[in-house]
């Protein structure tokens, strides 16, 4: 669904867009996933709800893709919940399918921002795997962004159903019910690793709704690896 693509190089991973690399036929077919492990269902649709979370608040955004946004974080969430309970649940899995769509189509047209840098620094730099991470840094770099995107923070709480005043506990949450990784500590990463992970993601500059400060980073790391709860 996207002209997205990503190299990895000496331990950098870069991406880029091509209309090349977008495939000319997507199919959807629910039955095709009813044999995909829960596991591996819910990693790859927080990822997916990755994408929505980041492109509420894109520097190239606009209000169709904040409605499609919410509209693919609401409909993933609400599939995966099913098929925690029921994994062969096809009405689920095409609620989640639906969701995959409208995620990977605000991917396509809108910029990422601080979720994915540092989740491309920690898989291109630490080999860690793509969809955990995605999932276990997502509440925190919510949280992070939260007080510069309070319009973004208010459509996740709301797409994701819950009375909560924090997005990135509300996403928390989320992966918590669903039982996927909380830590990065259990996806291989060393506290060692930490200070240069931060130092990977500051290395390049990009735009980010916050600022991008050195201390909020490491710090949002440290949260991130010992899997603690953003307020």
């Amino acid at each position: 669904m996207t002209p997205v693509y990503g190299l990895t190089e000496n331990g950098i991973k870069k991406t880029g867009k091509d209309p090349r690399v977008l495939p000319k036929t997507v199919i959807y077919d629910p039955e095709l996933s009813a044999t995909l492990p829960v596991g591996m269902s819910v990693m790859s649709g927080m990822n997916a709800i990755a994408h929505a979370a980041e492109g509420l608040y894109a520097q190239d955004g606009n209000p169709v893709m904040s409605l499609i946004a919410e509209e693919g974080i609401r409909a993933m969430a609400e599939g995966l919940d099913q098929i925690i309970r029921t994994p062969d649940d096809l009405g689920a899995r095409s609620d989640c399918l639906y969701g995959a769509w409208l995620c990977s189509t605000v991917l396509g047209n809108v910029g990422m921002a601080l979720h994915h840098k540092l989740c491309h620094t920690l898989g291109g730099s630490f080999n860690l795997p793509h969809a955990q991470t995605h999932t276990v840094v997502l509440p925190h770099a919510i949280a992070y962004n939260a007080s510069a995107a309070p319009d973004a923070a208010a459509r996740i709480i709301r797409a994701l159903g819950v009375k909560h005043n924090s997005a990135g506990g509300a996403l928390y949450d989320l992966a918590e019910k669903l039982g996927a990784p909380m830590t990065l500590r259990e996806l291989g990463l060393t506290e060692a690793d930490l200070d240069r992970a931060t130092d990977i993601a500051l290395s390049n500059p990009y735009w980010n709704p916050r600022p991008i400060e050195r201390d909020g980073i490491r710090q949002l790391l440290q949260n991130a690896y010992e899997g603690k709860r953003p307020n």
